[in-house]
């Protein structure tokens, strides 16, 4: 399965909310193959279908940590994924592939439910806190059309401004 490359920052296509699909299609499978491969090659620990150019609502992740007991699993997928509830709130620092090397202040739950669907189209519901509970907003976040600098709120967007005009200045010089 081929490994895509990395949509980036600058593409509109980010910016666009992502259809839902039939969970059971040979396609979706393919699109899921291609993230996992993907993601095998990033230092990310979940990975969006728009990430590599695909408008649909999936994600895979791999918090590449032991299960916690009772907890929601370390390694999966979901597809048309929905957040049903989200509770508590913490400040991290949270980085994203699709802005490689920048790093910004946001908030984020403590805690999320979300219920999507599996390649066998059995519905699936899922609870978690901490790096679950960031991942799973996160990459929805993505299917949503909403990125990583949208969720500053405006004092940490006054305090990160330095940060990143010198990040973009980097970027532009890549390109």
């Amino acid at each position: 399965m081929p490994v895509r490359s990395l949509v980036s920052h600058l593409d509109r296509g980010l910016r666009l909310p992502s259809e839902a699909v039939d969970p059971c299609s040979l396609e979706v499978r393919q699109v899921v193959q291609d993230l996992w491969d993907t993601l095998a090659t990033q230092k990310g620990v979940a990975m969006a279908a728009p990430q590599i150019g695909v408008a649909w609502r999936i994600f895979v992740f791999d918090l590449k940590r032991p299960r916690e007991k009772g907890g929601p699993p370390t390694r999966g997928l979901l597809v048309n994924p929905a957040i049903e509830r989200r509770f508590g709130s913490i400040p991290v620092i949270e980085g994203c592939l699709s802005f490689p090397g920048l790093d910004l202040s946001i908030r984020r739950p403590e805690g999320v439910v979300v219920s999507g669907y599996d390649l066998e189209g059995k519905k699936i519901v899922l609870e978690g806190g901490g790096l679950f509970a960031r991942m799973v907003e996160h990459e929805t976040d993505h299917l949503e059309g909403r990125l990583l600098p949208d969720r500053q709120n405006a004092l940490s967007s006054f305090l990160s401004f330095w940060r990143r005009r010198r990040w973009e200045e980097r970027m532009r010089r890549r390109i």
